[in-house]
């Protein structure tokens, strides 16, 4: 199978086979071979013929070759699909976007506050994402096979919060999976059938469809795999039933036509528009999501988009209408950048040069080389993450993956990082993005817990809405969490402070009691910020 390009490139109207051709993006997939995942892409430019593209393997072990029709796993690329299956019953005037979702599902508690279905598109609910909650009980999607009615069951015994709804964003797969069966309970269809009849079946969307069997077998399908280790490639593939807020399964041609029928307004002047209509939270904030979409700028253009990732695939899907451009982007290895390989493509086919001017820095005193350093913890979402001096610089490194970024100098104390704008002040560092979110980390100094500290917090600890136990034992001198009924993912604590601990996805603090004895541990984590394991009693000797 060696004779098959390293890439190929094919060109086609919306409606024509897809023929070979020399294309436009020989440069961005020059060098890689089927020994590797690769991606397919399609650009779509006004009154011109769309272009696709393609490199890698679909298929390492058989050496099959990715191709524009090559069906992949879009990840939250579905959440935009859901959203439109909400509004297109909203035109029919079969529900409001007003309305207390408990009307559609009376199994959620009441939080004292009415959830709407706008809160559930606009991750504005305050709802815990369900997959991270069972992750904390140590059984992760993919790890353990969820159904959308076993998510409502985790969903649904959740007696708080991350916030009042309406009061802030944080991004939660709840909201879509709820909205997935809402559409079924409103439809008296199944999801895919009325995605099918509704959307998919109109716009001639003739590959896409929902992924409700993953052991269903699928022609053209792509496997996914891991970013490669010292052993090769691995595969991890999304084992689970749930949809709505993932499960998409589609292909380069089909998301562009899904894209240009949005810029038509195919299912309703009032889709697109809706889809589009940015959040406002309830202190009048407008935030960049929508409802399964989100606004950006990049380079000086509008960009309406959204990115996915499902086990080890990587999608993107943005559109530029003032280029009259769209763009998108699958790809079956988790170690790929799908969004900065859609964002290259655009800037090689774009009708006009860039007029963006790149941000540079000004050189970093060492006074703020030396004092800017440190660890700093977001204590409300679990974030965290180190400042190092690197060359004369400053670099962020997250703390659990370990990826770097720069940070650019614009004044005193002041940094630029991507989009945001990272301001230091007396410990506290403030991260402000360009929708007016802003969030505080502090600077913390470490801590080496005492082994008498470390030994009085073994124990286990259990959660019944995360639906687990979890225990604390020592090893080495280090705390370890691991899950009661899998030994075999135990993690080794990093302590940042004082009862402020790192795990491999946020934070997680001691819980004590008046008289100062450890009675819980409370995560806080991106998805779920205060998910509390209550200490078990030592049963009585």
């Amino acid at each position: 199978m060696r004779h098959i390009p390293r890439w190929i490139l094919l060109c086609s109207v919306a409606v024509a086979p897809l023929t070979a051709m020399a294309g436009d993006f020989e440069g961005l997939f020059k060098g890689h071979t089927l020994d590797e995942p690769g991606c397919a892409v399609g650009v779509s430019r006004q009154g011109q013929p769309v272009t696709y593209g393609s490199y890698g393997g679909a298929d390492l072990e058989h050496a099959v070759p990715v191709t524009p029709d090559t069906i992949m796993e879009t990840g939250s690329v579905s959440k935009q699909f859901t959203a439109a299956s909400i509004l297109l019953l909203a035109q029919d005037g079969k529900l409001a976007l007003t309305d207390d979702i408990r009307k559609y599902l009376p199994e959620m508690p009441d939080y004292g506050t009415p959830i709407t279905i706008n809160h559930l598109l606009s991750h504005t609910s305050g709802l815990r994402d369900w997959g991270e909650v069972r992750l904390l009980a140590g059984w992760p999607r993919t790890d353990e096979v969820y159904t959308n009615q076993e998510a409502l069951q985790i969903i649904a015994r959740q007696k708080a919060l991350n916030y009042k709804p309406g009061e802030a964003y944080s991004y939660t797969n709840t909201g879509f999976t709820l909205s997935a069966i809402i559409v079924e309970r409103i439809s008296g269809k199944s999801f895919q059938d009325f995605t099918r009849e509704r959307i998919f079946a109109p716009l001639g969307m003739t590959k896409t469809q929902w992924r409700t069997n993953f052991r269903r077998v699928l022609k053209d399908r792509a496997i996914a795999y891991r970013a490669k280790d010292a052993d090769g490639y691995t595969q991890e593939m999304p084992f689970e039933d749930t949809y709505g807020h993932g499960g998409l399964l589609s292909t380069a041609h089909d998301l562009l036509t899904w894209n240009d029928a949005l810029t038509a307004k195919k299912l309703g002047a009032s889709v697109t528009e809706r889809l589009e209509e940015q959040a406002v939270l309830t202190g009048g904030r407008k935030i960049a999501y929508a409802r399964g979409l989100q606004h950006a700028t990049y380079k000086d253009v509008h960009e309406i988009s959204h990115g996915g990732a499902t086990a080890a695939y990587r999608t993107w899907l943005g559109r530029y209408p003032s280029l009259g451009m769209s763009v998108a982007v699958l790809c079956n290895g988790a170690g790929i950048d799908a969004t900065k390989l859609g964002r290259d493509a655009v800037e090689q086919l774009r009708p006009t040069p860039p007029k963006f001017t790149e941000v540079t820095g000004s050189a970093v005193p060492s006074a703020e080389l030396s004092a800017l350093q440190g660890v700093y913890v977001d204590e409300r979402t679990g974030g965290s993450t180190r400042v190092i001096a690197s060359d004369g610089a400053l670099k962020l490194v997250n703390l659990h993956d370990k990826r770097e970024t720069n940070l650019l100098r614009l004044g005193a104390n002041r940094y630029k990082n991507g989009t945001a704008e990272m301001v230091f002040k007396g410990g506290v560092v403030e991260r402000r993005m360009p929708d007016g979110d802003v969030t505080s980390y502090r600077k913390v100094d470490g801590y080496t817990p005492p082994a008498a500290e470390l030994a009085a917090l073994v124990g286990s600890y259990n959660s019944a809405e995360a639906g687990g136990v979890q225990t604390l034992s020592v090893k080495d001198g280090r705390l370890v969490l691991t899950p009661a009924d899998r030994p075999s993912v135990a993690f080794a604590l990093t302590p940042l402070a004082r009862d402020l601990y790192q795990d491999d996805e946020g934070l997680i603090a001691i819980v004590r009691d008046p008289s100062g004895r450890a009675s819980g541990i409370r995560f806080i984590h991106a998805r779920a910020y205060n998910l509390v394991f209550a200490r078990a009693e030592r049963p009585s000797t």
